[in-house]
């Protein structure tokens, strides 16, 4: 048994790392948030909802990236808190 879920934890370690999937959903004020991604077939979604949020994100490796990012402020809006490198 103890073999199985050894293997088992590799195997699903392993996919993670494959499919490098990043999303963050924040409801509050004044948060930050950093997301750096390498290697292949990684996505970074992110739901902000909330005033002064930053977020840098930066994926780099082989093809296929994509980035969503929804944000909702209320009243404090910064004027250019995100920022998003793709190479």
């Amino acid at each position: 048994m103890r073999t199985l879920a050894a293997l088992l934890l590799f195997t699903i370690s392993a996919n993670g790392q494959t499919l490098n999937n990043a999303t963050v959903n924040i409801t509050g004020s004044y948060q930050n948030v950093t997301i750096t991604q390498s290697g292949a077939n990684h996505s970074a979604t992110l739901n902000l909802s909330g005033d002064n949020i930053s977020a840098i994100v930066s994926q780099s490796g082989n093809i296929a990236q994509s980035f969503s990012l929804s944000v909702t402020c209320g009243s404090n809006c910064p004027n250019s808190p995100y920022i998003v490198n793709q190479y």
